[in-house]
């Protein structure tokens, strides 16, 4: 039978699948009071109860529910999903996943095979709430738009469900959802309280914003750090909904905001969805309106960045919405203008725009599966060419391997290279990944591989005008965030797709490897990089022997890089061939045997230059005034992907802590060090470091490091340089000729730089430093805010990592002309020796989201090998 016959089969098969099936018989759904005691909004409804009163709904009609798991988060719950449809749609959900499906890969899908689906497929309606723990009233919204849908006597419901099935995902973070109702509860006194300095509406450090390891979520979409965007994006590459609502809270002084979205947009959205958002949105004004609720479009939301909720689903062709409604925080709230806001009124604002959005679904069914249809056919008809990811000539072969398994995890059909080919003029080996643009998910493609991603020239002109009026530019997130920079892969947009057999890629991040073959009389050679740190933290772990070698050298006629580790047989177990082989295979580090020590150039593995790696004890800062995200990014990457135990700290607790028994201390990024450790816990820090601890500072940490009262790091934080020389001076008359003129006389006089939006900048590695041992030549840095520093001069530490020329510094992103200027050459990881140990100084946040895979090699050499360069005393 032919490919094209069987298709036909197949598609006939499932339309015969779509057909009717017979109702049970119809019982009310129960009340909430009933349930959970209490009425809609009366009180803020905890996770286990959420999911309790979506089982009660099922309980009573499981012909039009049905639910299930997707996650567990880190603290153990169940993430879950429930879908509402007809009894009809419900029988046949397998079916209707299928049909969806199969309209997103017009390869398999001829035009005529997909009207025939179109024709009797409901729209799958995703309906995502409560990704921030702490924006409380979409979930509860939830709930009773779930009770709406599933009663049958309601007309106008059961209607929209002939044409949709909607599946909710009603609390994505309830780790953080129960962080924030503890904390209200905990504060709550006879009676909700809506002064803004109330304790029930004050939360605490970190806020329930964030999840257990206090990742913003809603951020984390196409690097899936956790577990729970890991599998809500599994669900949804499963389901390939047309319609994806994120919905979240915003300042209780807010109204409501639905799309259309501000400026700017993303170039790769397709237009058709763009067009569909402002029909959600006409649809939702109109019920607004009806019900006297206020909300706003276009103003503060943009469509550029796509690692939202709303944004990576629109690469999967989903009309995909961001729904934002002024919080309460808690069940009352007072605005700045006297009108009290309840928590009933949040949800009502939810619930309003959520039935908008399934009304608007339903009668516009057929448009969005053929839209979504057309989304695919474009991807594979629009597609020229292919990405060519070099992991042969990648510093780091490992940080490929997981950036091909992210792509798949993103929908992404990824090619492994069987042997050696040409393309764009260079020649690649076998192993390089290859990333085909004619595939139905062209536009993820290029929006996550894309060394740039432009922002629309009229935007810009609009935002130089702002900023020469003093205001703040309007841009939400990150304006740079391309995968092959924060991975350090090498990377071509070819015009042509490379023609080479290949294998596809799976979801996998680690590649295990094997070791190579070999006498190993004298131990291994671990090739440094991320695959090699895993190696190290696990060899730690199982208490082997670990040297560094720090400059490269070639033994038995091959070249080893500087940073490579070596395992000496010397002091090893016995089993210790068995060891290698099974860290090996966990961590995809390139392993070789040694049958002897024998160095024919570079230093001797004997010499000082091949440093001893013992086991650090890490403390962190933990606390006011660490920036949430950083600390806990910081302690995801050395605890979840690297297995390294960290101690969190209290960061008051660090003023006055005996520190003796650790070797690295960690400050995450944060404004105001200072005056929590006031001047005796700044010297409490000073004095451990200066008896052999490694103090690393990160980001805004960095503050601290550099004041000069801290006596650490000799580097200043500097101000923003001041143009016009003369026109500076305002303790005389002048004279104003000129709008140019007046603009510079009203500009900068000294302040902190204009901050950057999230570029990603060059940088070069001085690798003869043990900092940067076995680090990339130039990496990419993620460039946020205003804080830039002075180069040490080299009597005062070293600049391992400075950023490259103002003709080069910018790799992606849109940095303004003086910034470019300002931060040209600029240290990103300074290091200093004080007393008998090490300060390090990271200016920018290297572990941002953990998706700055480049520079994990360069923080982790500050945590282990640091300590081996101290006189104090060593780790475990």
């Amino acid at each position: 039978m032919s490919s094209r016959r069987r298709a036909a089969c197949s598609v006939l098969a499932l339309s015969l699948a779509l057909g009717a099936a017979p109702a049970l018989a119809q019982q009310n759904p129960p009340e909430l009071q009933a349930v959970v005691g209490h009425d809609s909004g009366e009180r803020i409804t905890r996770s286990a109860d959420v999911r309790r009163y979506f089982e009660a709904l099922r309980t009573a009609n499981p012909d039009r529910m049905v639910m299930g798991d997707y996650a567990q988060t880190w603290e153990g719950r169940p993430l879950f999903w429930a879908a509402v449809g007809s009894p009809r749609n419900i029988a046949r959900l397998d079916a209707i996943k299928a049909a969806t499906n199969a309209l997103a890969d017009p390869r398999k899908t001829s035009p005529e095979q997909a009207r025939a689906l179109i024709n009797d497929t409901p729209a799958i309606v995703w309906m995502a709430y409560s990704v921030h723990g702490n924006e409380i009233s979409p979930a509860d919204a939830a709930l009773i738009a779930a009770r709406r849908l599933t009663d049958g006597l309601d007309a106008e419901a059961q209607g929209w469900l002939e044409n949709v099935v909607v599946v909710f995902v009603p609390t994505q973070n309830p780790d953080g959802r129960e962080r924030f109702i503890n904390s209200f509860e905990a504060g709550l006194g006879a009676q909700p309280n809506g002064d803004p300095l109330s304790a029930e509406r004050a939360e605490p450090w970190p806020s329930g914003r964030y999840n257990h390891n206090l990742f913003d979520l809603n951020r984390d979409w196409f690097i899936q750090s956790q577990p729970e965007t890991q599998g809500h994006s599994a669900l949804i590459r499963e389901w390939r909904p047309q319609v994806v609502v994120d919905s979240h809270e915003m300042g209780t002084d807010s109204s409501f905001f639905f799309p259309p979205e501000a400026q700017p947009l993303n170039p790769w959205i397709y237009p058709p969805i763009l067009d569909a958002r402002e029909r959600f949105g006409r649809n939702t004004a109109g019920r607004f309106d009806q019900a006297g609720l206020d909300y706003f479009t276009r103003e503060t939301f943009d469509a550029f960045y796509p690692g939202y909720g709303d944004g990576w689903p629109a690469y999967f062709g989903a009309v995909s919405m961001t729904y934002e409604q002024g919080s309460s925080r808690g069940l009352l709230a007072r605005r700045s203008s006297g009108e009290m806001l309840t928590y009933a009124d949040t949800v009502k604002g939810h619930l309003t725009a959520t039935l908008s959005t399934i009304e608007t679904a339903a009668r516009d069914r057929e448009k969005l599966l053929s839209d979504f249809y057309a989304f695919h056919r474009d991807g594979i008809s629009g597609g020229r060419g292919a990405y060519v990811l070099s992991r042969s000539a990648a510093a780091d072969p490992a940080a490929a391997d997981k950036l091909a398994g992210l792509l798949v995890r993103s929908g992404l059909e990824v090619g492994r290279a069987a042997v050696a080919f040409s393309a764009c003029g260079q020649n690649y080996q076998a192993g390089d990944y290859i990333v085909n643009l004619s595939q139905p998910q062209r536009r993820m493609a290029e929006t996550l591989l894309a060394r740039d991603v432009p922002l629309d020239p009229k935007f810009l002109a609009e935002q130089e005008a702002r900023r020469a009026r003093g205001l703040g530019d309007e841009i939400y997130d990150l304006t740079g965030w391309s995968l092959p920079l924060l991975f350090n892969v090498p990377s071509q947009r070819c015009t042509g797709a490379p023609s080479v057999q290949t294998a596809a890629v799976g979801p996998e991040l680690i590649r295990p490897a094997a070791v190579a073959s070999g006498d190993a009389a004298y131990g291994y050679a671990i090739h440094p990089g991320t695959a090699g740190m895993r190696f190290l933290t696990a060899a730690l772990t199982d208490k082997l022997p670990v040297r560094s070698v720090e400059e490269p050298f070639t033994l038995d006629g091959r070249a080893y890089p500087g940073g490579t580790f070596i395992v000496t047989r010397a002091g090893s177990p016995d089993d210790l061939d068995e060891h290698v082989r099974r860290l090996a295979a966990g961590s995809g580090a390139q392993v070789t045997p040694l049958a002897t020590s024998w160095v024919s150039s570079g230093p001797s593995i004997g010499s000082d230059k091949a440093t001893a790696i013992a086991a650090p004890r890490v403390a962190m800062a933990w606390d006011d005034p660490t920036e949430p995200e950083s600390a806990g990014s910081i302690r995801h990457v050395l605890e979840r992907e690297y297995g390294w135990p960290v101690t969190a700290v209290r960061t008051r607790r660090l003023a006055n802590a005996d520190l003796s028994r650790y070797q690295v201390l960690i400050l995450p990024s944060g404004g105001n060090y200072e005056q929590i450790l006031g001047e005796s816990g700044v010297a409490n820090l000073r004095a451990w470091v200066q008896a052999g601890g490694v103090l690393i500072g990160v980001g805004s940490a960095s503050r601290l490091l550099t004041d000069p009262d801290s006596k650490l790091l000799e580097s200043r934080r500097e101000s923003a340089v001041s143009g016009d020389g003369d026109k500076d001076k305002k303790d005389g008359g002048s004279e104003i000729a000129t709008d140019a003129e007046y603009l510079a006389l009203t500009g900068h006089h000294g302040g902190a730089p204009d901050p950057v939006a999230g570029v990603l900048a060059s940088a070069v590695v001085d690798n003869e430093h043990w900092l940067g041992a076995g680090v990339a030549p130039t990496l990419s840095v993620m460039v946020r805010g205003s804080d830039i520093y002075a180069p040490l001069a080299r009597d005062q530490g070293t600049n391992v990592v400075r950023l490259a020329g103002p003709d080069q510094v910018l790799a992606s992103g849109q940095l303004w002309a003086e910034n470019r200027r300002q931060l040209a050459y600029k240290p990103v990881a300074m290091a200093s020796e004080v007393g008998r140990g090490q300060v390090v100084a990271f200016t920018q946040d290297v572990t941002m989201r953990a998706f700055l895979e480049g520079l994990k090699p360069l923080f982790l050499n500050a945590v282990f090998r640091g300590p081996a360069h101290t006189s104090g005393t060593k780790g475990d």
